[in-house]
């Protein structure tokens, strides 16, 4: 069997960091108070996995002075990254700052906050499911960099034989929901069925459906459900670490799944 994971959401808990970096770094462009849930809305309407990207719509929904479902409309085609954004922008004549200088004044503040963050799934459920599964891995947007110290501190390298990260992807392109994490992680790792992906996004759900359209070897989707994913399609939906435990339990006695 082989078990994977998105890091953010599923594996950590990310409401104190990641999510706080987003609305923070749109304030600190904005030089004013910003609005946290509107924020995530836009995150998740619009598909942006990348939370770079995530703020960059969120600083242009502010200057756009748009509705919110007008805004979304906008920019609902055409690829989930920031090309689209700098796109509309450009269009409307709305000033953005660079990308590069966005990034930096987010992971600045994602560096401060990230000690705040919790494991979703404890250590001892995720030994469990190692010997289970026997190969685990992890597809994430995050960078090494941001990767390692969370990993590191919550001692989770042992858990993991394979990791594909944003440093692992030769373009924007090959970012979820490409199916291309998935592919590069199965020259990696080989497949072995039952093989599954736990994610929580429809960035998610939609690489794991790419993947399958293309290619005969089966990968399962497990959603770990939130309040912002209610509608993303899945093979398998889990509340929280024993029901996934369950639903990992009941694959290793079975191939009914194929």
């Amino acid at each position: 069997m082989l078990a994977c994971f998105d890091v953010d959401g599923v594996l950590v808990e990310v409401s104190q960091s990641y999510y706080r970096a987003l609305s923070e770094t749109v304030s600190f462009f904005l030089r004013g108070p910003v609005d946290s849930e509107l924020l995530l809305g836009l995150k998740f309407r619009l598909n942006l996995n990348n939370d770079w990207d995530a703020t960059l719509a969120g600083l242009l929904f502010y200057r756009s002075g748009l509705e919110f479902e007008d805004f979304v409309g906008r920019l609902s085609s055409g690829p989930p990254d920031f090309r689209k954004i700098y796109a509309l922008a450009a269009e409307t004549g709305i000033e953005l700052p660079d990308y590069s200088l966005l990034i930096d004044k987010f992971e600045a503040l994602y560096r401060r906050f990230r000690p705040q963050e919790k494991l979703n799934i404890s250590p001892e459920t995720l030994a469990e499911i190692k010997s289970l599964a026997g190969t685990m891995a992890v597809i994430t947007g995050r960078t090494k960099e941001d990767l390692d110290y969370t990993f590191a501190r919550h001692s989770l390298y042992r858990f993991f034989d394979f990791i594909i990260a944003e440093d692992d992807l030769p373009s924007i392109e090959n970012r979820k929901p490409s199916a291309y994490p998935l592919k590069l992680l199965l020259e990696k790792c080989g497949y072995s069925f039952p093989a599954f992906y736990v994610g929580d996004t429809l960035a998610d759900s939609q690489m794991v459906e790419d993947f399958n359209s293309k290619d005969d070897r089966k990968v399962l989707f497990i959603l770990y459900r939130h309040a912002r994913n209610p509608g993303v399609r899945a093979d398998f939906y889990v509340r929280n670490e024993k029901e996934l435990l369950q639903i990992v339990k009941k694959l290793t006695q079975s191939k009914d799944f194929s």
